[in-house]
């Protein structure tokens, strides 16, 4: 084929994507008075299987919902916040508190967190309560696309969203990154069904939640290009939308005049996303231990699910496919890239693979025991083979054999059952224990984000290190000022360390007054010890910051994927107590109480 020849019939099929998605996009017109009368006739016809259709569809996405609603609320609040979520969480506080702070490059965030602060009062909890909001709402978003996508793939989609390891932790974590991805997917639905003021609205808050928003807008930009403009602003639809969006940004943005350096925060997004172009991130390894060992499943079955679609002609595929590259593509050539910049791209695998599974997930015509039958062999020779995983993963090698004779004896049984019985009916079989072993793939990574103990450095989705001890450096805290005050938060500390988790784990003690003497407590890095001038107090070190000791690939793959087990290195402070608040010290002499020159 010439080159020629082959650019007209790419055009042609691009062409085709275009105007097959426009019409999915738009209401059609109506076919008249005859096709009304006939839809008047067959509405007792339809209306109880609708109904009844409704009603399953209801239970199910209930259910989801519920699911969603344990992996992103079950002890939110009991980890304690990590250095990125305490950069976030620390300007709501202080706005909370009538200050003035900078919003940062999140400042969606900083402003809907701040008046919950203080409503309700800062915690853990309520720091990460708006973007959990959000990620349950993304679940619920598919309902609303069935027409487009079909109820089947908009059923397993939203059950895939909801599953997804990479989406709950996200959920989890006090950032705009969430509330950016799910604003600007509701602003979407709220378009397509025609409600461009609220559109307008989520897409303020989508461009004023975290520079995320543009891993996503560049890679739509680009399948824009390819295929040209899916649907024009219509001047009745495009005059609600844009005024929304002005007022959301200058009410909302400043916080309804509150603070008027919330409309900077727009420049402030944008400068960060740019700034990843001039800082380094994680390496491109990371984002495949990524791939592989949290969204496996989406990233097999989206593979397949895009070529079928480009086999087979399917416009949404088609288009769900591009978006999936550029934003893959976006990420790879990004310098400063994360591990949650991944979002839109598994987003996108996760269509594609609704769409897959939804093929999967019906009976055979025929030999519905051979596909069951196959279905439970090869469960059974799957936890063999899991269980050889584990081992691996605990340095067992010689169960390096183990795992590769059983998937090697799933092959053979599955090639001797289609050649035996039914080739479908085999296959059918295989795939279902694949499905299965998949959910159980996801909801085993899902959970852990639940069980604070197992949420340390080794996990991919928070930027920076992990927290460590500070819940039990607060504990500490809160102990030696009632002893001493018999209030928790009146003993004056002195924090001597740059560090957002310790500043958060501080925020409701008094700091300690510049030049008023020897201060009851001081927090210094466990690096800058000087015994001479602690002489007077006690000291107790606590792990603050808990980072990766490793780059790009664990050590031990399969300890990691299935414990989480990789070497880290840790960053220790000490808390220098007065030696007077204790029972047993001595009080402190004027001179040990002078201000040290």
């Amino acid at each position: 084929m010439t080159v020629s020849r082959f650019t007209k019939c790419l055009s042609s099929s691009l062409a085709k994507v275009c105007l097959d998605v426009e019409s999915g996009f738009q209401v059609q017109p109506s076919q008249g008075l005859a096709s009304k009368h006939r839809r008047v006739k067959d509405y007792n016809h339809s209306t109880m299987a609708q109904r009844t259709t409704f009603s399953y569809e209801t239970v199910l996405y209930l259910l989801i919902l519920l699911m969603a609603f344990v992996l992103r609320f079950a002890d939110l609040g009991a980890a304690p916040l990590t250095e990125f979520e305490a950069q976030a969480a620390l300007p709501a506080h202080s706005l909370a508190n009538s200050e003035s702070p900078d919003l940062g490059d999140q400042p969606a965030y900083v402003l809907l967190t701040g008046p919950l602060f203080s409503l309700l009062g800062s915690s853990e909890f309520f720091a990460r309560l708006w973007p959990a909001l959000f990620g349950l709402a993304l679940v619920a978003l598919p309902y609303f696309w069935r027409d487009l996508l079909g109820p089947k793939v908009a059923l397993i989609l939203s059950a895939a969203i909801a599953l997804d390891a990479g989406l709950v932790a996200v959920s989890r974590l006090a950032s705009g990154q969430m509330i950016a991805v799910s604003a600007a997917l509701i602003a979407l639905t709220a378009w397509r069904n025609s409600r461009p003021g609220v559109a307008g609205v989520f897409v303020s808050i989508a461009f004023l939640a975290s520079p995320l928003i543009f891993f996503g807008l560049f890679p739509a930009f680009l399948v824009w290009l390819t295929i040209r403009p899916l649907q024009r602003l219509t001047s009745d639809r495009g005059q609600p939308f844009l005024i929304s969006i002005v007022m959301t940004l200058v009410l909302g943005g400043t916080l309804f005049l509150q603070v008027p350096g919330g409309l900077g925060g727009l420049g402030d997004t944008l400068t960060s996303f740019m700034a990843g172009f001039a800082r380094p991130g994680v390496a491109v390894a990371e984002i495949g231990l990524a791939m592989l060992g949290y969204v496996l499943p989406a990233l097999v079955l989206g593979l397949i699910g895009a070529v079928n679609a480009w086999s087979r002609n399917q416009s949404i595929g088609k288009l769900i496919s591009l978006f999936a590259l550029f934003s893959l593509l976006f990420v790879l050539v990004t310098p400063g890239r994360q591990v949650a910049d991944l979002l839109w791209t598994i987003l996108t695998l996760w269509m594609l693979a609704a769409m897959q599974v939804a093929s999967y997930l019906s009976l055979p015509e025929r030999d519905l025991n051979v596909a069951l039958g196959e279905m439970g062999l090869m469960i059974l020779l799957g936890f063999f083979f899991g269980i050889a995983l584990t081992k691996l993963g605990a340095n067992y090698t010689d169960f390096t054999l183990v795992a590769a004779a059983t998937l090697l004896l799933a092959i053979l049984a599955t090639i001797l059952i289609a050649f035996g019985w039914s080739r479908p009916a085999a296959a059918q079989g295989f795939v279902w224990a694949g499905l299965l072993f998949s959910a159980l793939f996801m909801l085993s990574a899902s959970s852990r984000f639940l069980r604070v103990e197992t949420t340390d450095a080794n996990d991919l989705w928070a930027p920076g290190p992990a927290a460590g001890s500070s819940r039990l450096l607060s504990a500490s805290l809160h102990d030696l000022s009632v002893f001493d005050q018999g209030v928790g938060s009146e003993l004056a500390v002195e924090l001597r360390s740059d560090n957002a988790a310790l500043a958060w784990a501080l925020r409701n003690l008094r700091p300690a007054e510049s030049g008023a003497g020897a201060p009851p407590l001081i927090i210094t890095p466990a690096s800058d010890v000087q015994p001479e001038e602690f002489a007077a107090y006690r000291g107790q070190s606590f792990a603050v910051r808990v980072q990766r000791a490793w780059t790009g690939w664990p050590p031990n793959f399969f300890a990691w994927l299935f414990y989480r087990q990789a070497p880290t290195q840790t960053e220790e402070i000490i808390l220098w107590a007065r030696g007077d608040l204790f029972p047993d010290g001595q009080p402190l002499s004027e001179s040990e109480r002078e201000p040290s020159p």
